[in-house]
């Protein structure tokens, strides 16, 4: 541990609990959110008759199933480090913080977001955008919202990651980055939904 992190006082149960809940509520805010905009494109995505409309270029699947994984992965990782770093697992942290599973749960983030910025470039690059008809203006229009939450989420996790090197945060003091790391949780469930919704079903 740091001496940073020695200068810090230690974090209690009560404030872990109370944190987590103001991120659970924030998290349900939001997704009342999302679940508005997903009950508006089950609506238009009925009275469409067909969906996906015939004859339109669709995003590609094996690439949006890979961006689907590669989040997967930075989830299960960033689980796995919190994991670590509250039972103080030497395996999984160094000096009580950042460690492998946290840095694999970084960089699948970011490829992930990459992969995303991949899928609106094939679609433009097929002559499709958000104005060329419905399926093409729900899905950047939902993407782009997803894609904000995945900005504010890297930068959180960056902020977080800045932290454990510092030895500001750790098994001493849990709560923020748990709750980024819940957030993190969230944004991929809702891009689940969406890859179900635009690929699968």
């Amino acid at each position: 541990m740091t001496s940073a992190a020695i200068s810090l006082p230690k974090e209690g149960i009560k404030s872990r609990v109370n944190t987590t809940l103001g991120m659970v509520f924030f998290i349900g805010s939001w997704s009342m959110s999302f679940g508005t905009l997903f009950l508006a494109f089950a609506v238009l995505r009925q009275r469409s008759g067909v969906w996906p409309p015939v004859g339109i270029a669709l995003p590609s699947l094996p690439m949006a199933t890979l961006a689907t994984a590669v989040l997967i992965a930075s989830s299960v990782a960033f689980h796995r480090a919190l994991q670590g770093i509250d039972a103080k697992d030497s395996n999984a942290v160094r000096a009580d913080g950042l460690g492998l599973p946290w840095i694999i749960g970084l960089v699948t983030g970011v490829a992930f977001a990459l992969l995303q910025g991949w899928l609106w470039m094939d679609l433009m690059a097929a002559g499709r955008n958000p104005s060329s008809g419905l399926y093409e203006s729900l899905f950047y229009g939902l993407t782009w919202v997803h894609a904000l939450h995945v900005g504010i989420g890297l930068l959180s996790l960056l902020w977080a990651t800045i932290g454990l090197a510092a030895g500001r945060y750790g098994s001493h003091r849990f709560s923020t980055i748990n709750n980024i790391v819940i957030f993190w949780h969230f944004v991929d469930v809702v891009w689940i939904v969406l890859y179900l919704a635009f690929f699968i079903f």
